[in-house]
Parts: C-alpha cells; sequence; structure tokens
C-alpha cells in the first residue's frame, strides 16, 4: 500500500481530503498551515475538522519550506498539495518515491499562473478546467495526471465555478487512485509553446470603470463574487462593493446613446441604473452608504 503525505488549507482541500480518506488509502500524515499565515486565503479551511471526524491528527506548519526534514521522516510515495498558495520547495519535491500531485483550476497548459477562476470569468471565457499534475520546478508546468473541462454559462459565479472545480476533482481522484495503488503512473507531459500565464490581480483590478463594455462590468462583479473579495467602483472617493449587476437590452440602451458613462440614470427598489461604455447595467446587489441621486456619476 502507498504511503501518502496530505497537504491544503481550504475548503477545497478538505472536500479532497474526506474524499480520500473514504477510499481507505494509507494516508501517513495530514498537513495544514495555520490560519495566521493563511490571512490571504478567504476560504480558509482547518483540516482538523475533517481529521477529528476519521480519528486522524494535523501537523501545522508556517511554510512548507521548513517541512522537509518532518516529511522525509514519513517516507511518503506520494504528496497530494490540494489548495495551498505556499510554492513547494525542490527539498520537498524530492522526497516522495513517486511524486507530489498538485491542482490548478485552468486546462493545462493554458492559463497557468494566478487567480485562475477569477481571470477566466472576468475575461469572458466560455469554458475552463481543472487539472490535476506532478508539480515540479516550474509554475504549474508539470506532467498532467487528469484533466476535466466544464463550460462558463452567464449564470456562473466565482462560488458556482469553485463547485464545479471541487466536483470535478473528486471524480477524477476517485477514478484515478485505483491505478495509484496498482503502481499505474500516468504521466502526460505539458505542450509549454501553448503556455501562457496570468499574472497576479491587484486592488485596481477590481474597480468598474464605467466606460467598460457592460459584459465586461458583468463579468468583472461576478468574477469577484463571494467567496471573493467583491468589485468595487468609487463614489464620493470611497470604494463601494459591488456584488450583482444585470445586464440590460441593447435596444433599452438604444436611446442613452449619447449619455457618458457613469451616469444613474434611473433608481428603483434599491437597483441603480448605470450607463456603460456600450449601454447599460443595473446594479443589483450593492454597499452604497446613501444611495446616488439620478444625474449623478459614479
Amino acid at each position: 500500500m502507498k504511503r501518502y503525505i496530505f497537504i491544503g488549507s481550504v475548503k477545497y482541500s478538505a472536500r479532497c481530503l474526506r474524499a480520500l480518506i473514504e477510499m481507505n488509502i494509507n494516508i501517513v500524515d495530514i498537513m495544514c498551515p495555520y490560519k495566521e499565515v493563511s490571512k490571504f486565503n478567504s476560504d480558509y479551511f482547518d483540516l482538523q475538522d475533517v481529521a477529528s471526524e476519521y480519528e486522524k491528527d494535523v501537523y501545522y506548519f508556517k511554510n512548507i519550506k521548513y517541512e522537509a526534514q518532518h516529511i522525509k521522516k514519513l517516507k511518503p510515495d506520494i504528496i497530494f498539495v490540494l489548495g495551498l498558495s505556499q510554492i513547494i520547495p525542490e527539498q520537498v519535491l524530492e522526497i516522495p518515491t513517486i511524486g507530489c500531485i498538485g491542482s490548478h483550476p485552468a486546462l493545462l497548459p493554458q492559463n497557468r499562473g494566478r487567480h485562475p477562476i477569477i481571470w477566466a470569468i472576468a475575461n469572458g471565457l466560455e469554458r475552463s478546467g481543472i487539472t490535476l499534475f506532478w508539480i515540479d520546478r516550474g509554475v504549474d508546468s508539470g506532467d498532467i495526471w487528469d484533466q476535466r473541462e466544464f463550460d462558463i454559462n452567464e449564470s456562473d459565479v466565482a462560488a458556482s465555478i469553485y463547485e464545479k472545480v471541487e466536483m470535478l476533482s473528486l471524480e477524477m481522484l476517485k477514478e484515478n487512485i485505483p491505478n495509484l495503488e496498482k503502481g499505474n503512473i500516468h504521466r502526460l507531459k505539458q505542450d509549454s509553446e501553448k503556455a501562457n500565464y496570468w499574472r497576479k490581480r491587484t486592488p485596481k483590478d477590481g474597480e468598474i470603470d464605467w466606460r467598460m463594455s457592460s459584459k465586461r462590468i458583468f463579468d468583472l462583479v461576478r468574477a469577484l463574487a463571494a467567496p471573493y473579495i467583491g468589485a468595487h467602483c468609487l463614489y464620493k472617493n470611497k470604494e463601494v462593493k459591488i456584488w450583482k449587476v444585470e445586464l440590460m437590452r441593447v435596444e433599452d440602451a438604444n436611446e442613452y446613446s449619447n449619455i457618458e458613462p457613469g451616469k444613474v440614470i434611473s433608481l428603483e427598489s434599491n437597483h441603480l441604473l448605470v450607463k456603460t461604455g456600450d449601454g447599460l447595467v443595473k446594479i443589483i446587489n450593492h454597499e452604497f452608504e446613501g444611495l446616488p441621486c439620478v444625474g449623478e456619476y459614479l
């Protein structure tokens, strides 16, 4: 029976851990960073909540780069790193006899890098996926273990894409673990010539510029919906969170074609109709402390 170590720190990690435990594989350690060093993970999850249900303990750490000696003592064959924002250092990658398996919510080799769920929605992609891969020294560049794709619909927000990623990951784990146990190690080399890298987002990337197209604003808002931090606009030099907008029909916007972007066209039941670069959007869910007046600009 293979020896596995599991490392993770978010809700996705917890669901994968539970699935692996219930497959009765030999998990020799569960590792999770302390919450205080994972403050940038809005969906941080203490894996002890799952481990306790199965009478297992969790080993906590500050940074995985300092844990090579601890891991080496456990003599793992495979290390699962599912939901950890820290980079796995070379001294850890070299320890397992078979390798380290990570995950990336994109169709590798495309869209390597940072914030793949957010960028996929914000860029208006109609499909994406989840890739489980063998971690190497590069960034999301290791051989593919398995991969599944899914559609991104206009009704999707960050949370629903996160759910698709979770469900497909569980399917892949359940289908592929038996092969690992038998020693069948699947590796598909990535074609790096087809790769691109998404950069780290900044707070400015979450700001709505009303000169953007209605569709671009719509996509940005749903990309940053919970569990993420929310898109925002500026009103009276203050940031205001915008959680949901609705696209308006083109014919409804024709009469406002000569109006400047950002102007509040109407107010109704706490909803604001706002001019965009190419039409109108209705702000449905927001955090305005005081509603702008009709005719004001955002």
